[in-house]
């Protein structure tokens, strides 16, 4: 999956907080399910019920179109400092 594919709804996410962006993008990446294609950033680093960790949330699509999922990416992965 290219980094080119990675984006943010609403499209103005982060935008003024590269840094935090580009994070994201590249955690978006490594956590991709195999043959995804396309991934949007469907909520900014975020706590919930369901996962009280810090996370972003990410649905990802094969190049075919197909729906592959919706993950929760956590902002520190295990064994990261952060």
């Amino acid at each position: 999956m290219d980094w080119r594919r990675v984006q943010f709804n609403p499209p103005n996410m982060y935008a003024r907080d590269v840094p935090a962006r580009a994070d994201i993008v590249r955690r978006v990446l490594y956590r991709a399910p195999n043959g995804a294609a396309i991934a949007l950033v469907v909520n900014g680093w975020h706590t919930s019920r369901s996962d009280p960790g810090i996370h972003c949330t990410v649905d990802y699509w094969a190049g075919n179109g197909e729906y592959l999922g919706r993950v929760h990416i956590p902002q520190t992965e295990e064994g990261e400092r952060p």
